[in-house]
């Protein structure tokens, strides 16, 4: 039985792929609650450390690429299509499942005519909850129609990579492109980046643990040098006395 674990583990291991390793998270702490319970009186991942294949994070894009894309004349309506939804994941934090599926009643206008976009994730049915920038008004304004369930029109998965990567070529992106990376976007480019504080970012995106939301918000050179000048100027009356 521990035998097979291992090598159930070992081979999930070589394969780099990080759902893999967070599958193998959850059962390593079940195996823990086993023990407590007396269920088991070993456990076979006692010794064995989880390692996350940080090659396989996605990269938020820069202001520069967002910009790129976003501006650049596209040959058709499909990859027209693809590319304003992309950008409106970027402007909102949304995930490909769930903007294929947001509609009207997600919407919700506060006491000051703000409209917000409000939803149940997919994935965990977390809530997640985000103020919509001008960009992301302009977007929903241009697929507006009422013969339409959904805010946007279905964009079908299975030619979704071959798309992206021709948005990527066109754009001069050089790495690759896709839909995940436009919620790295938003939690580094769009508000981070803005000075959003984390905890913030964290409920826009629907997390449930802060952690999760740093993998997703990478404080970038730009914001380093800002906030060290922020904190010099904020400092600079100070005198040391010893």
């Amino acid at each position: 039985y521990v035998d097979g674990l291992n090598t159930f583990m070992q081979t999930a291991h070589r394969c780099k792929n990080n759902g893999a390793v967070n599958l193998l998270c959850c059962l390593k702490n079940f195996m823990l609650y086993a023990i407590r319970n007396e269920w088991v009186e070993k456990n076979p991942f006692q010794y064995y450390k989880m390692k996350i294949d940080k090659t396989n994070v996605k990269v938020p894009l820069t202001k520069e690429e967002l910009d790129t894309l976003i501006r650049r004349e596209l040959p058709n309506d499909r990859l027209d299509r693809i590319r304003d939804v992309f950008a409106f994941c970027c402007y909102t934090g949304v995930s490909y499942a769930d903007v294929v599926s947001i509609t009207d009643e997600n919407l919700y206008t506060d006491d000051n005519g703000a409209l917000w976009l409000k939803y149940r994730r997919k994935k965990n049915e977390h809530r997640a909850s985000v103020k919509l920038l001008p960009e992301a008004l302009a977007l929903l304004e241009k697929y507006k129609d009422d013969t339409r369930e959904t805010l946007f029109p279905i964009i079908h998965h299975p030619n979704m990579k071959r798309h992206m990567k021709a948005l990527a070529a066109l754009a001069g992106i050089k790495d690759n492109l896709c839909y995940h990376q436009a919620r790295h976007s938003f939690a580094s480019l769009i508000t981070l980046e803005a000075g959003v504080p984390i905890e913030t970012i964290s409920r826009m995106l629907g997390h449930s643990d802060i952690s999760t939301t740093q993998v997703y918000a990478r404080v970038s050179p730009k914001k380093l040098f800002e906030d060290m000048d922020k904190f010099i100027k904020a400092t600079e009356d100070f005198k040391l006395t010893i």
